[in-house]
Formats: structure tokens, sequence, C-alpha cells
């Protein structure tokens, strides 16, 4: 088995973050051995975007193979793996039954060190059960843009279920410079605009921003 020493890992479960994307809420480990397995590139599409279950076989030959550095002891993950293929590489955890549970890109400049040190591996032929494609609308939004986005939709979802429909009207009319009294189709429109990031995003998402300042400047008055 192919192994990758001395690499920066950010495993999270819910979005696979660009290494410039980690914050300092992460909690990035250093990751002293972890078994590398190369792949052809369609294979690593899969492992890369969609949630998987891994054969037994190749689980069981990961079964506490990578070691993460502790300042006075070493730990050890159960089920991971650092899968590469011609441009590019990520890591991934697994549950005891093989489901993808964690991933993790690497730093740009470790990516590169092991797309070189892989050179020389020998392809895998990787056994695997697709569950799930990834069907997020925009594989490309930031950390930020996402964040924003679950902003946006929080207060209007607030807003309809406290009943004020005022507030719901008045942003109705300033994004879309038009008055109706239909309170579900103002909470559908402006939910699509959060959806869709159109060009009236933006827009709708400054006023939001204002409007919970000064909720919060309020509360704390």
């Amino acid at each position: 088995m192919n192994y990758i020493y001395d690499i920066t890992l950010n495993f999270n479960k819910s979005n696979l973050y660009e290494f410039y994307e980690w914050c300092e809420d992460d909690c990035p480990e250093f990751v002293l051995k972890i078994p590398a397995f190369k792949v052809d590139n369609e294979t690593f599409k899969s492992l890369k975007n969609d949630s998987i279950i891994l054969c037994k076989e190749i689980l069981e030959k990961l079964y506490d193979k990578t070691e993460i550095y502790f300042p006075s002891s070493i730990k050890l993950i159960k089920y991971s793996a650092l899968f590469i293929c011609e441009y590019d590489a990520v890591a991934i955890e697994f549950d005891e039954n093989g489901k993808t549970f964690m991933k993790s890109n690497l730093s740009l400049d470790e990516e590169n060190d092991v797309l070189e040190i892989s050179k020389d591996f020998k392809y895998t032929i990787l056994s695997y059960k697709l569950l799930e494609k990834n069907k997020q609308k925009n594989t490309f939004f930031t950390r930020r843009e996402k964040k924003t986005e679950e902003f946006m939709e929080k207060e209007i979802n607030e807003m309809y279920e406290n009943n004020e429909f005022s507030k719901l009207k008045y942003l109705f009319f300033e994004v879309f410079n038009q008055k109706i009294d239909d309170e579900l189709k103002i909470y559908h429109k402006l939910i699509s605009v959060i959806k869709n990031n159109g060009n009236k995003f933006e827009k709708l998402n400054e006023i939001l921003s204002v409007m919970n300042k000064s909720k919060i400047m309020n509360q704390n008055s």
C-alpha cells in the first residue's frame, strides 16, 4: 500500500472547503501518515463529489492506518485515505460501513507535492457503490456565499413564520419595485431570489443585513 506523509487536512462533514476558506473555527489536523490510492479521473470525480460506500476489502485495509499528530500522543483514524488522480487529490474519512463520512482538500503546495510523489503510483481499480450524486446547484459557491445564503433564508423564514408581513412587503418592493398583497407569493419570490442567486441577490442581502443590524441594536438597547 502507498502512503503520503506529513500533510494538513481539514475534514468537514457538510462542505468540502478549499484550503483558502479554512478558518479559525475549523480544526485542521497534522497527518503523519495516510494510505493513498491513485484512481482514474472519472472514479476520482465521483469520490470527491458524491456519497459512496467503499468496498469491504479496501475498507479493511484502511483500518487504523491513518496517524494524526497530537502534542502528547498519536491519534489513529479508523478508516480514511487519500485519493489521487492526474490533476487533484482529496482525503476521505469513512464510517464503519464504508460510507463517506467527511472529506478534506489539501493546500495548494501540499497537493502539488502529492501529485508529484504519486506519478509512480500504480492505478487502483476501486470498487464502490454510488449512494447519492451531488445535486448542489452550484459547486463553486464559496464559504462566504454559502453563509450569506443561509443567513438570508433564515431571516426571510423568520419574518414569514412570525407573520411580519409588512417587512416582507417592504423587502419585495425594494427588490422588485412592485406592490402586491399576496404574502405567500411574496415569500416564495424572495426565497427564489436567494436560491437562484440572480442579479437581485446582493440587493436583498444588503437590505436584510441593515435590518438585522437594526434588530440587534434594538435588542441591546
